[in-house]
Parts: C-alpha cells; sequence; structure tokens
C-alpha cells in the first residue's frame, strides 16, 4: 500500500468514528429541552411529512413500532409532538410537531444548511465524472460499514 492509499484509509477510518461519534451529541435546537440525534431525526420527518402515525414512522426509519412508540412518548413529554386521532381511521394516532417542536424542527434545518454549506459548494463545482467517482466511493464506503456491523 502506496503512503497515499495509507493516508486515505487513515482519513476514512477518523471520517467514520467521527459519524459513529454524532449519535452522542445532543442540542437545543432553539428549545428549553435536550433533543437527542434519533428524536430530532423523527422531529425531522414529522415535519417534512404531515399526518404520519406511529407504524409509518417505525417503517421510514426501520425500527419497530414498539421503538418508534417510545421515542414520541418521549418527545410527547418534552412538549415537542402531539398524538391525535385519525379521523378516516379511529384505530390510529396521527403525529404532528407542537409550537416547540416545530421551533426544533426549523433549528435542525438551519443548522444542516449552515454545517453542511461548504460540503454542497464543492459539490457543485465538480464536473460529471468526479461526481461519478464521489458516488462510486460512497457507495464502496458503505459496502464496508455495512460489512463491519
Amino acid at each position: 500500500m502506496d503512503d497515499h492509499m495509507k493516508l486515505a484509509v487513515e482519513k476514512f477510518i477518523i471520517m467514520t468514528e467521527k459519524f459513529a461519534n454524532i449519535g452522542k451529541v445532543s442540542r437545543y435546537y432553539g428549545t428549553d429541552v435536550i433533543i437527542h440525534r434519533s428524536e430530532i431525526h423523527i422531529i425531522n420527518l414529522i415535519g417534512d411529512y404531515a399526518g404520519l402515525h406511529i407504524s409509518e414512522i417505525a417503517r421510514k426509519f426501520g425500527v419497530t413500532k414498539g421503538a418508534a412508540s417510545q421515542t414520541i412518548k418521549r418527545l410527547e413529554r418534552k412538549g415537542l409532538v402531539e398524538k391525535y386521532l385519525d379521523e378516516t381511521n379511529n384505530t390510529r394516532m396521527i403525529v404532528r410537531l407542537t409550537t416547540k417542536g416545530n421551533k426544533a424542527y426549523i433549528n435542525h434545518e438551519i443548522h444542516h444548511r449552515e454545517c453542511d454549506k461548504e460540503l454542497f459548494t464543492f459539490f457543485e463545482d465538480l464536473n460529471e465524472h468526479e461526481m461519478k467517482l464521489i458516488i462510486t466511493f460512497m457507495n464502496k464506503a458503505s459496502d464496508m460499514v455495512d460489512r463491519h456491523l
């Protein structure tokens, strides 16, 4: 393995460790409660898709209905979401953002726009060949991470 390849592998390993640690960072997102990574992404999903019920949230996240329900209960206790009966199906509960939940949703979007701006600018400056190389790399890296899970 030459020096360039060693450096690339080192950088990739460091990057994957940083990604793994992202889940440990919690933020307030402009509210008075701490919101964990898994919670903000459910808030984001609810903000993006109105009228979701708990089973749909679970399906979109690839978790059990019970796991999604527990997260929704935590978000309810924090005053970020509320449930109401689905008028078309009285056995389902729809989840929506409260005013505080909407504030977290908006601040999460702003956070990503600010943090990811440099990366998006970098991608926009790539030509088609360079972008295909990046996509190929990301697919290979994703496959490698899957093998390590």
